[in-house]
């Protein structure tokens, strides 16, 4: 039986972090490993152990870059790497390399079955986070805090704790609900030792909308904001991104409360686009407005093969960079590509990289961050390259599903981690950029889609919101700018619900909303279909996408779990 006791987790060991006042600082100042009582007998201990549940959604355990929580390999598994996997990995976005092993294949082609690997980190990795919140709470009583002494040191700051450690909680029961359904539900009055209940999606949904509900004002608000905690936006963000979602989960449509949720995000002072894109995917992206709610790295302090790190490296190339600074010293020998179906949600003039304009300033849409050229870019003497030799296909005609993506299909250059400055970097082997939960971009997308699927609010509110995330992405309007060389504003006639399902990948990808929004528009299974999609991983040379069984719009609960806990059912089909 793996090593992750995730329903009953008693904390013999925790490392105590240190906090600054601006941003929330998630390495660890002592490697010291306390026993319980050692812990919860100080201010700091407390204060460290409240910081655990927000760390663990950065690192793999307590061991630096070699540490995990599981039994798996802690850079591979590792949460926010996991997230993506199970929400853009297995979309329209990207293809990754075959021999990679882990049940990649199966994962990225929507094979995969109960025991590949892959659909059981983000399961594993959200139970924890759980059982910590749960101890957390258990241990935040007032009670409990005047039993070990601490209560008068905390007590001014333990109420926002205490919501955020609900909050966190409640967005893993989130997760847990789109992403497998009908789970096992445990919270900080259960047992311990005791075997979770499963609940059916609904009352999971109902669950975490309670939560949130409660806990609504309760959270810090956002005037007094810290870089990497979350706060009273962040509920509102994520009750609209659950209403949004509400059909789906529970059976009921919730548009009408998606979109007052969405409004109180977009109409909170504290929080405003910033007036680059690229900004919210810097290092430097600490100081960008518009994030609501972000998890940092750091990186000398939070080594690992997670978060921003996983995302710069794994689609690159030494060789690539000679033409964009990315601020890194290594690479993963391009262990992936864009889907070609994606690359064409561009205009065909943003699609190509132009070595001359590395920030493509001089595209019109400044999301279209791809690095790709034409079949005739070729290699110079001393190793370089006048173009970047990389072709939009992402398949060889007559190939069987490729083991080496190299030069097959474009990559991107959204992550860099370098400043907005844009000074040159002196490159790091870790990423130092905070990875955007939470963006106010995605609650104007949101109150549209909310608009044009039938609640409150007009047409001409939706197309405004719509336009002020475009004029952002083309420079134009009120982000007007030198780098401005279209508008970006659509008509009504437009605006159409298609469209703005490609809307949402062109600001959003990589940013693990894909395979929800997908599903959510009903196209992730049937009626679209992106290279590779549902094709055996073995032999096969066709590369066309087609339909697959519907059972692929929940992945399976992992079949340890099955056996180990007597209340859980499989999915359907799996």
């Amino acid at each position: 039986m793996k090593k992750l006791l995730i329903y009953s987790i008693f904390i013999l060991t925790i490392i105590v972090f240190g906090s600054s006042c601006e941003k929330l600082d998630l390495q660890p100042t002592s490697s010291t490993a306390l026993m319980e009582e050692q812990v919860y007998s100080t201010y700091q201990g407390y204060h460290g152990v409240f910081l655990k549940i927000y760390s663990a959604m950065a690192v793999a355990g307590q061991g630096g870059a070699g540490g995990n929580d599981v039994s798996w390999d802690g850079g591979r598994s590792v949460y926010l790497r996991s997230l993506f996997w199970v929400q853009e990995a297995t979309t329209d976005l990207i293809i990754y390399r075959t021999g990679s092993g882990y049940g990649i294949p199966s994962t990225v082609t929507l094979n995969w079955t109960t025991g590949t690997e892959f659909p059981q980190y983000l399961y594993y990795r959200a139970y924890i986070i759980i059982a910590l919140c749960n101890e957390f709470l258990r241990k935040t009583e007032k009670n409990v805090m005047e039993k070990y002494g601490v209560w008068d040191s905390a007590k001014n700051e333990v109420e926002y704790w205490r919501a955020e450690a609900r909050f966190i909680r409640a967005y893993q029961y989130y997760l847990l609900c789109d992403l497998y359904g009908a789970v096992g539900w445990v919270d900080d009055s259960s047992p311990n030792g005791t075997y979770p209940v499963q609940k059916t999606r609904k009352e999971i949904f109902e669950y975490v909308e309670k939560e949130l509900l409660e806990i609504e004002n309760k959270m810090m608000p956002s005037n007094k904001k810290i870089f990497g905690r979350t706060n009273q936006a962040s509920a509102w963000f994520l009750l609209s991104k659950l209403y949004l979602n509400g059909q789906i989960y529970s059976g009921t449509s919730y548009f009408d409360k998606a979109l007052t949720y969405a409004k109180k995000v977009i109409t909170d002072q504290n929080y405003s686009l910033s007036p680059q894109y690229i900004e919210n995917f810097l290092k430097d992206n600490n100081t960008s407005k518009e994030i609501l709610w972000a998890i940092p790295t750091d990186t000398d302090k939070m080594q690992g093969e997670g978060v921003t790190n996983y995302l710069l490296k794994f689609p690159l190339s030494n060789y690539m960079f000679n033409f964009v600074d990315y601020g890194i010293s290594e690479t993963w020998s391009s262990n992936g590509s864009l889907n070609t179906t994606f690359v064409n949600k561009f205009l065909p003039e943003d699609q190509d990289f132009d070595p001359t304009d590395p920030w493509c300033d001089k595209k019109k849409d400044k999301r279209a961050l791809l690095l790709g050229g034409p079949k005739t870019a070729t290699y110079k003497a001393n190793g370089s390259v006048d173009k970047p030799a990389l072709v939009k296909e992402n398949w060889k005609e007559g190939s069987a599903f490729i083991t080496s993506v190299i030069n097959y299909g474009y990559t991107m250059t959204k992550w860099r981690n370098v400043t907005k400055d844009r000074a040159k970097s002196t490159p790091t082997k870790y990423s130092n950029i905070a990875f955007p939960m939470f963006r106010i971009a995605d609650a104007y997308l949101m109150a549209a889609e909310a608009i044009l699927r039938g609640t409150g609010g007009s047409r001409a509110e939706a197309l405004s919101y719509v336009n002020e995330v475009r004029n952002r992405a083309y420079n134009s309007g009120p982000y007007s700018s030198t780098s401005n060389v279209a508008n970006g504003e659509i008509t009504d006639s437009q605006l159409t619900l298609p469209f703005l399902l490609d809307e949402r990948a062109r600001e959003l990808w990589t940013e693990n909303w894909r395979r929800s929004d997908l599903i959510r528009f009903g196209v992730f299974t049937k009626g679209y279909n992106w290279e590779w999609k549902g094709r055996p991983t073995s032999g096969e040379t066709n590369h066309v996408g087609q339909d697959v069984d519907d059972k692929y719009n929940l992945y399976p609960i992992p079949q340890n779990d099955i056996l180990y806990n007597p209340n859980l059912n499989q999915n359907p089909n799996y």
